[in-house]
Formats: structure tokens, sequence, C-alpha cells
């Protein structure tokens, strides 16, 4: 586990959650969570993988959040199997306890909940030291065998917002060709066929994320800055990027021009990688890997003074496809919505 174009023709879709709640999204599972609650620690990948977002106290007793797991069974689980799986995890909380000289209170019942059936789900309550309110289920639609629960103090009351973060939760998008991420205020879609690479840089003022295309050198990068205007300090969001993306200048060959993006002005960069260290530090043994190089370049790049936050989208792609940014970029909210426009 790690701790840690024009696009107004496709409005943004709208995220709604309670006053004072954030909806945050990780390999396609997402829930809405009070507002002091960050991502904490995330493993494996859409297929097999957990993350934990809670409210980053250190003291034990004042830790609190949900911790969510997932895993693709080979085949479709029965009632029994799903329960049988919930008491193999509460009997390990039992012998934990033991471990501790505690005792342990576990208790689980058939889920009532409109969007599950009662035999393919469950919830469950433990307490020890700590308590866990949670629920388990597998989903027919996107295969995953899920686990979540929210963890607090054991004399804590949290059985209402427990549920009201249990009940937000989705294991999958609405879309399958598209998988949300949402953190740090960061809300995108990538398509579901491009998996996070390599460890992603979370922090309050600037977040970025990855991706890469399954078995080929397609790459997408969606990074967001936090205080814009102190990022900005009145340059031209063109010279602000050639600043950032000094590194990459030299083997980029790119056509600039002004767009609109969610009702901001933008840039919309086209073009390709170019040059000997291009060719020589990553083409050439791609090549020698019979792997076809990205050497196609598409961005877009604008500031969003409501949210005072500045994106950047970009790809890399064997072929040309800017679309595929611009497609990213329609799924990527940077300011709320008002109600009446969506």
């Amino acid at each position: 586990m790690n701790t840690i174009s024009e696009t107004d023709a496709a409005p943004q879709a709208p995220i709604r959650t309670p006053k004072g709640w954030k909806r945050v999204g990780w390999q396609g599972v997402t829930a809405n969570t009070p507002d002091a609650w960050n991502l904490a620690a995330y493993g494996g990948d859409a297929r097999v993988g957990n993350i934990r977002i809670d409210n980053g106290e250190t003291a034990g007793n004042a830790v609190m959040g949900v911790e969510i797991r997932w895993s693709r069974p080979k085949k479709a689980l029965s009632a029994a199997d799903l329960e049988k799986r919930l008491d193999q995890y509460l009997t390990s909380v039992d012998k934990g306890a033991k471990k501790q000289k505690l005792s342990a209170d576990t208790k689980s019942k058939p889920l009532e909940d409109r969007r599950f059936p009662v035999r393919t789900a469950r919830s469950f309550h433990w307490r020890v030291d700590r308590k866990g309110v949670g629920r388990i289920w597998h989903c027919a639609e996107c295969g995953r065998l899920m686990i979540a629960q929210v963890v607090g103090a054991a004399k804590g009351d949290f059985q209402h917002l427990a549920h009201d973060v249990l009940a937000s939760l989705e294991c999958h998008s609405a879309d399958p060709a598209w998988r949300p991420w949402s953190l740090y205020d960061l809300h995108t879609e990538v398509p579901a066929d491009f998996t996070l690479k390599g460890k992603p840089q979370l922090l309050n003022i600037y977040v970025q994320l990855a991706f890469e295309r399954a078995g080929t050198t397609d790459l997408v990068t969606v990074e967001q800055w936090g205080v814009a205007s102190v990022q900005l300090r009145n340059a031209y969001l063109d010279e602000w990027f050639q600043e950032k993306n000094s590194a990459q200048e030299s083997s980029l060959r790119y056509q600039s021009e002004e767009t609109t993006i969610h009702g901001h002005t933008a840039l919309a960069m086209t073009g390709r990688r170019w040059g000997l260290t291009y060719w020589g530090a990553q083409a050439i043994p791609q090549l020698t890997r019979l792997q076809l190089p990205a050497i196609h370049y598409a961005a877009r790049i604008w500031e969003c003074p409501e949210t005072n936050k500045i994106f950047l989208i970009q790809s890399y792609t064997r072929r040309l496809d800017p679309t595929l940014v611009d497609r990213i970029v329609e799924r990527t909210v940077c300011h709320p919505v008002p109600e009446e426009a969506s």
C-alpha cells in the first residue's frame, strides 16, 4: 500500500454533494465524504485494490474514515458465498481482538438497499477498541466484490454519517468506457483502457495523475494547480506553460491557438515529439521492443477564476488523436455547474 479544444458542446458533468461534503474517486470507485477527509492510502489497481480516505488525524481514537477494498472473483458469488466471505473477515476481527486480550462484538445481516437485491449484499458492524460500520456486495455489472466500512472511535456515534458515506458508494461509472477520478478538488474521467502509471503526485496545491494505455506507449497526464493567481503572477498562459514545461520544450514541436474551455479562455496545443534526445532516450528503445512510439502530442490548458486553479491535460499517442484530450476535458469539472444550467 502506498501512502501518501473547445469543449462547450459537451458541458461539464455536475458534481452534486451535500453541503460540507465532497466526491472522492479512485480506480472508478466513488463516494461522498466530509470535506475534511482526503485520500490517505491506496494500493493495487482497478482489478484488485484498496483505498483509505480519512480525516488526517494521528491520534488513534481521533482517526475516522472509510476503508474500501475490491477484487474481481472469477465467477458470480451467491448469497452463501458472500456470507462466507464476510464471516471470514469478521473472524479475523475477532482473532485480532483476542490477541489484544479484548472481546469483539460482530454482527451482519442482509442489506436492505434499493440498489442491491437482498441476496447479493450484506451490512455489518464490529466493535473492539474501535468500531466499524460497513457493507459487502458483489456487483453483477462490473464484476467487483466490494467491502467498505467507516471506522471510528468505539464510543463515537457516527451511524448516520456512516450510512450516508456507504449509501453514496458506487463501484463503477455509469459509462463503462470511462473511469472517474476525484480527489483534492480534481474531478475528471479517463478512458477505462488507460491505467494509472507510476506514483501520483497528491498535494493540496498540486495534483498530477498519469495514465498509460495497456500494451502501448500511449500516455495521458492530468494536472491541477491551486492558487492560480500566485502561480501565474500576471504571466500569460503560454509563458507559464513554457516555463513549467521547460524540460520537454526541446523535444516538442507544436502549434498553439486560443480556444474556450468551460467558458474560460484557454490554449490548445497540437504537435509532435521531436529531436535526438527524445529519439535516443525513448523512441528508439521502444522500437527495439517492437513498440510504436507515441510521437503525437496534444494539450489543453486553462485557468478557472472561480476556483483559482489551473488545469493542464496532455496526451502522447502513437496515432494522431487530438480529440482524446478534448474528451477528457469535457469530463473534467473545474467549477460547480449552476442547477439551472445542468
